[in-house]
């Protein structure tokens, strides 16, 4: 066992699944589950995510081994907060959030000096959220960030790298910094695609037919993300707004090139376009 004592805050799909992984994997042992709602609470206890349940983030992290934050990013500030007089000098600080530079920042001024926060990024989850959502095997095969610090405990560093192949993830190590760019293209720029999408058909077809009956499976797939949670997302953007901003301006000279050919009905310049997509992709299988 790793970490005797852990206190999750933040209980719902990702902190959810974190718990019942690391229980099943026995990485992790007595698990304390931190939530607003007396509901969400309810259901970590049902599910197992959770041995004890509080609404108090500073009391679940009293005496905690590990604490892993995977509340909105937005939020953990005030988390780091409210944990920091309470924490003992020898706990390992991680999180789960999808953007790292400003977290580890906010970490490095609001936690005690004494304690180690390495950030972290599962690149898994789901549009289903809550802890009747989490699933023991959701991180399983995928890559899962870590963004050390130089100065960070090694053996701390080496003990949370142990737990990230307990819960069947692959451990990737890069900096905050590198995170956030590379996630700002893979990830986040996907998400304002299938948004801007979804609101452009809106305004384009209206909602005078049923649409359903036209859209294939290819929309259907496309706009999936647009469905994610909007307070959770527009946390995202916000704390990695000037990465996502590059990616949406090299989106939008794609679509200027588009927009040209198509106005100068230039075939042999859509076909190239597509045949450029379509060999960049291929190197992905």
């Amino acid at each position: 066992m790793i970490y005797p004592r852990a206190a999750v805050i933040g209980i719902g799909l990702i902190g959810g699944s974190f718990a019942l992984a690391a229980k099943r994997a026995g990485a992790v042992g007595h698990i304390v589950g931190v939530a607003r709602s007396r509901a969400t609470r309810q259901a970590a206890l049902e599910v197992g995510a959770a041995d004890e349940v509080t609404g108090d983030a500073a009391e679940a992290a009293a005496n905690a081994d590990l604490v892993y934050v995977a509340t909105p990013v937005g939020a953990m500030p005030g988390i780091f907060q409210q944990i920091s007089p309470t924490l003992s000098p020898n706990v390992l600080v991680t999180d789960a959030g999808s953007t790292k530079a400003e977290v580890v920042a906010a970490a490095r001024d609001l936690l005690p000096p004494e304690v180690t926060f390495i950030g972290g990024h599962p690149l898994a989850g789901s549009e289903q959220t809550g802890p009747r959502a989490a699933r023991a095997d959701l991180f399983a095969g995928h890559s899962y960030f870590l963004t050390p610090d130089e100065q960070d405990n090694t053996d701390d560093l080496n003990d949370l790298v142990e737990l990230v192949k307990a819960l069947g993830a692959l451990p990737v190590l890069t900096s905050p910094q590198r995170h956030d760019q590379i996630v700002a293209a893979t990830s986040h720029l996907p998400h304002v695609v299938a948004a801007a999408l979804a609101n452009a058909v809106g305004e384009t077809v209206g909602d005078e037919e049923k649409i359903e009956d036209f859209m294939g499976t290819g929309f259907v797939d496309t706009t999936r993300l647009a469905a994610g949670s909007p307070q959770l997302w527009r946390d995202i953007f916000v704390t990695n707004r000037e990465y996502v901003s590059q990616t949406i301006s090299a989106l939008s000279e794609q679509l200027q090139r588009w927009g040209q050919a198509l106005s100068r009905s230039d075939a042999e310049q859509i076909e190239e376009l597509l045949e450029e997509a379509r060999r960049w992709r291929e190197k992905l299988r």
